[in-house]
């Protein structure tokens, strides 16, 4: 393959409707796209074309990106274990209750800010905004 080539695929893609688009996907990456659209599907086809042509990342970048991802909080995507939620402070969780979005945000000391105050617990805030009961995680989808 030449460069000329790559550019032509890339080129094509602009041409290609979503159903295009997710065929196209599965071809490279083996797998169905799942729910996306078709400008998400476009870059990841884009960066998979090139990296089939030109090749990925070498091992010892791989490594390096492991090693800072490994430090930031930010990055572990890993499932919380028992249940557990983030109580990373600034992570917030969001419910569109009754045609409204509601927002809650982790504070420093592990409580919650909603609507300006602070609650102790995503329960709390759940039944402030329900007037009833709730279990706050499913509630807020996070359980």
């Amino acid at each position: 393959m030449n460069n000329e080539l790559i550019i032509r695929q890339l080129n094509r893609l602009n041409g290609m409707n979503l159903s295009e688009l997710k065929e196209k996907f599965c071809e490279l990456f083996g797998f169905e796209a799942g729910q996306t659209n078709a400008v998400n599907l476009r870059r990841r086809l884009a960066y998979r074309i090139q990296e089939l042509h030109f090749g990925g990342l070498s091992d010892n970048d791989k490594e390096i990106l492991s090693r800072i991802a490994d430090g930031d909080p930010m990055a572990n995507l890993k499932d919380k274990e028992n249940g557990e939620i983030s109580k990373l402070r600034g992570t917030r969780y969001q419910r569109v209750w009754k045609g409204k979005k509601y927002e809650v945000t982790v504070l420093d000391d592990g409580k919650f800010e909603y609507a300006g105050e602070v609650f102790n617990s995503l329960s709390a805030i759940a039944r402030d905004i329900t007037g009833t009961r709730w279990n706050g995680k499913l509630f807020f989808g996070v359980k």
